[in-house]
């Protein structure tokens, strides 16, 4: 079952946030990607000088959500995959891993997709950070995709939640993360 579908089954309510409460949501991209104007719980940033920018624009999409009700991470994630999976035409799936989350609270997941297009194929790698509270479930997801080919570097992009104060509070029109952003490590 996809996640969409579980929550409009059951009634779930969902929220786009722009932070979780007492987390700090950090996202690395090199410091050369530019970030892009986005709606309230998204973050987008974008790669215009890739060598094929004119054919795909390499991209990393940051989105937060606040789900009102406590829901099992390995379940989350399992939906959260399929509906991926099978949003987008051509998709495969090449790997999936979910564990518990190194630093700070929850899981991480880890999917990966290769994507057959008009344009190329296209390699896509999707982070995920699922964090159950008692009253609630907090998902964050980072997804970056690029032609197959492109010289991005898929792995120096990161996701990290830890406990702390927000890094800096998304204004809304600066381009900025939800939540906070670091470039290169910083």
């Amino acid at each position: 079952m996809r996640f969409d579908e579980f929550i409009a089954r059951d009634g779930v309510a969902v929220s786009p946030v722009d932070q979780f409460d007492g987390l700090a949501v950090d996202v690395g991209v090199p410091a050369d990607w530019d970030p892009f104007d986005s709606a309230p719980g998204i973050g987008v940033w974008m790669c215009r000088h890739d060598p094929r920018v004119n054919q795909f624009c390499p991209n990393a999409v940051l989105t937060l959500h606040r789900v009102e009700a406590p829901l099992d991470a390995a379940d989350v994630f399992a939906m959260l995959s399929e509906q991926q999976l099978q949003s987008v035409p051509g998709c495969q799936e090449l790997y999936r891993e979910l564990a518990t989350a190194t630093e700070g609270p929850g899981v991480t997941g880890v999917l990966t997709m290769q994507i057959s297009h008009e344009l190329g194929v296209l390699g896509s790698v999707s982070r995920s950070r699922i964090i159950t509270r008692e009253r609630e479930t907090l998902i964050t997801q980072l997804t970056v995709t690029a032609l197959h080919d492109s010289p991005v570097d898929q792995e120096s992009i990161w996701l990290a939640v830890r406990p702390g104060p927000v890094s800096r509070p998304s204004t809304g029109s600066d381009g900025g993360a939800p939540g906070g952003r670091k470039q290169d490590g910083r």
